[in-house]
């Protein structure tokens, strides 16, 4: 695996699907693609993975194709799988790769264990694809969606539920949240984004205590504390990142943050 650049790699999970699988990985230029599929034989999974291997080898022939053949339908399993792939290309590259993760395309057991086996490993990107046109016409949706006159969808019947084994995940640190907040109105409002502009604010809102010398600026203590408490985590959690020594920006993964936990 070791190229002596850095290479592209996208993970993805083959069932009825190819456009959603194939697309996003010509849309990255993948190097490496590892496609989780599960065939018995040459069943009709078979030749969707085929399909999607050909056409990606059509317009991308460097691009290298790693098969899994696993169970797609254990959430166990594909946390496992998943998890030991992005392991093992961050552990064999001379270059730590760009690693992508598909997780619209396959079982809804895939999507839910890759996204969570790639929030628990530093830099890899899970994405998202949206259908822009289906197979089926909306004319024929009650031919194929219908029981008669009466609608059923996909499934006719189905199986017991499966209880997931679960475990904690934190939410984000709270105070730095509100003060990722602070910052992106003050940016937006085009106001100074300063150590002693900000930390006024904070402290007024609880998030910082702080200590303030004879001319009535924060102290030393206090700027450390707000550089190493707020703008390094802003920073090091991929929040917000630097355009000069003064100014900042709120980065789409922070926007992201504030979205889910602040508006």
């Amino acid at each position: 695996m070791a190229s002596g650049k850095k290479d592209r790699i996208v993970i993805s999970c083959v069932t009825f699907d190819v456009a959603k699988v194939v697309s996003p990985i010509l849309h990255y230029e993948a190097s490496r693609v590892h496609l989780i599929h599960y065939a018995r034989s040459e069943d009709i999974y078979k030749e969707f993975y085929n399909e999607v291997c050909s056409q990606i080898s059509c317009e991308i022939p460097r691009c290298q194709i790693i098969e899994h053949n696993d169970e797609v339908y254990d959430f166990a399993k594909m946390m496992n799988v998943v998890s030991k792939i992005i392991e093992d290309e961050t552990e064999n590259a001379d270059i730590r790769p760009d690693i992508y993760v598909n997780v619209s395309a396959g079982t809804s057991e895939y999507s839910a264990a890759s996204l969570m086996a790639s929030m628990m490993h530093d830099g890899v990107m899970p994405f998202n694809v949206s259908t822009e046109r289906y197979t089926v016409s909306p004319d024929r949706i009650k031919d194929i969606y219908f029981d008669g006159e009466r609608p059923v969808g996909l499934s006719m019947s189905v199986r017991e539920p499966t209880l997931i084994s679960t475990f904690t995940m934190k939410k984000p640190d709270q105070n730095q949240v509100k003060g990722l907040w602070i910052l992106r109105r003050r940016l937006a409002n085009k106001e100074p984004i300063s150590a002693t502009a900000m930390i006024p604010e904070l402290s007024e809102l609880g998030l910082i205590k702080c200590n303030y010398t004879n001319s009535k600026k924060p102290d030393q203590n206090t700027l450390m504390n707000y550089q190493r408490n707020f703008v390094d985590k802003w920073i090091h959690n991929g929040w917000a990142e630097r355009t000069s020594k003064r100014m900042m920006r709120i980065t789409p993964n922070g926007e992201a943050v504030l979205r889910m936990f602040m508006d």
